[in-house]
């Protein structure tokens, strides 16, 4: 099996392989790869394919509605990086080059693959590097978090109940989870945070309302050819709607429309005069101008979406299908008069790609993994 996902894979890569190397011969190295998976079980990728590779797990990511940048991803091997120290260095490293004083680049840190048999070397339990903690037994903070926040404080995490207060990283090594890792000793720049406003309507600053500038997934598997890297941390940059129709907005969320309409002087008690769409107009426009006056780069969905229009069009005149995950790429605001929402996109799943995998923290199962614990349907949910 492993060696049939190899072969796909260079096969698949093979042009860009060749162009970045023109000494790459295909032959020669699927016969090294086949040697190295009779002798070990499995087989390690040279630097080059790792970089292809993760670019094309971008490139085949059906959620993402970003992905015509594919080729632009910054790359990180960092698969000898196996102490809480490393990791943690290389976490910080991550975050300085994406953030990037506001003009965000993406990028991902590739960790130690999964091997046969054997617990995985490095995992992070955080779904991303920069999120908010949930203190549910003052109702403050994200919902979302409320889980993980109860299980790093049962590591050993200390920390006020509070709206917005930053969760530590918990990480885990060669089966063993490290002491919660606190975010205080990061510099401001590396945890940039956007405070929003209004262009017109001043109370809404008056709700102390912010978000976190980088988004960087960090508890999916990347799997390249058959082998499996369980630590992957990703980022790309924000469209305003995930924060402002979804984070912010969601009911099971920050649930803040009802607060925005009420310093919109908006009357809540009539569903029929749309207060609360009326209030997530103002929200998305609240997020986007404040975003522009920190000068840190944010999509809108009309922008991205008429952008991924324009590159599946490209990809379909070189006689390629871009497969999409329909109710992921039509934004939540104003879907219909995005393009995506006229258009059928087949969900088919390819790899290289991005995986959900088996959390760590939520139950404790079991230290074991195999590549079967990654289920094969893409995230961008951020």
């Amino acid at each position: 099996m492993i060696l049939e996902r190899a072969k796909n894979f260079i096969n698949q890569a093979e042009s860009w392989l060749v162009a970045h190397d023109s000494n790459y011969d295909i032959i020669n190295r699927m016969e090294q790869i086949a040697l190295e998976i009779q002798t070990t079980g499995t087989y390690t990728h040279n630097s080059l394919e790792l970089e292809i590779g993760a670019k094309l797990a971008w490139f085949n990511s059906n959620r993402c509605i970003g992905r015509h940048l594919w080729r632009s991803l910054n790359v990180f091997d960092c698969r000898k990086q196996i102490s809480k120290t490393q990791v943690v260095s290389q976490l910080k490293n991550h975050l300085e080059f994406a953030t990037n004083g506001g003009d965000i680049r993406s990028s991902v840190s590739i960790f130690a693959p999964r091997k046969p048999n054997t617990v995985d070397p490095v995992r992070i339990g955080n779904h991303q590097l920069i999120r908010y903690a949930g203190f549910r037994e003052v109702n403050l903070g994200d919902p979302d978090s409320y889980s993980f926040t109860d299980f790093v404080r049962s590591k050993g995490w200390r920390s006020d109940p509070k709206d917005f207060a930053f969760l530590p990283w918990l990480i885990r090594i060669d089966g063993n989870w490290t002491k919660p890792v606190d975010l205080s000793f990061l510099p401001d720049q590396y945890k940039l945070e956007v405070s929003l406003t209004h262009p017109e309507c001043d109370g809404i600053a008056d709700l102390n309302l912010r978000w976190y500038a980088v988004p960087v997934v960090s508890d999916m598997a990347l799997e390249i050819g058959g082998i499996v890297y369980p630590c992957a941390p990703f980022n790309g940059w924000y469209m305003g709607t995930e924060i402002g129709a979804r984070n912010l907005a969601d009911k099971e969320r920050w649930n803040v429309l009802p607060k925005v309409a009420n310093k919109l002087s908006l009357d809540v008690r009539n569903e029929r005069n749309l207060w609360r769409d009326k209030a997530m107009v103002e929200l998305n426009r609240a997020i986007l101008h404040s975003f522009d006056k920190s000068s840190i780069r944010i999509g809108d969905h009309h922008q991205l979406t008429t952008q991924f229009d324009r590159f599946c069009e490209s990809e379909s005149k070189k006689g390629k299908t871009i497969t999409g995950d329909w109710q992921w790429l039509v934004p939540p605001l104003s879907g219909s008069i995005s393009p995506q929402f006229h258009r059928h996109y087949q969900d088919d799943v390819k790899s290289p790609n991005f995986f959900y995998q088996n959390s760590l923290w939520d139950n404790e199962r079991p230290k074991l993994q195999s590549d079967h614990d990654c289920k094969y349907y893409l995230s961008n949910n951020i």
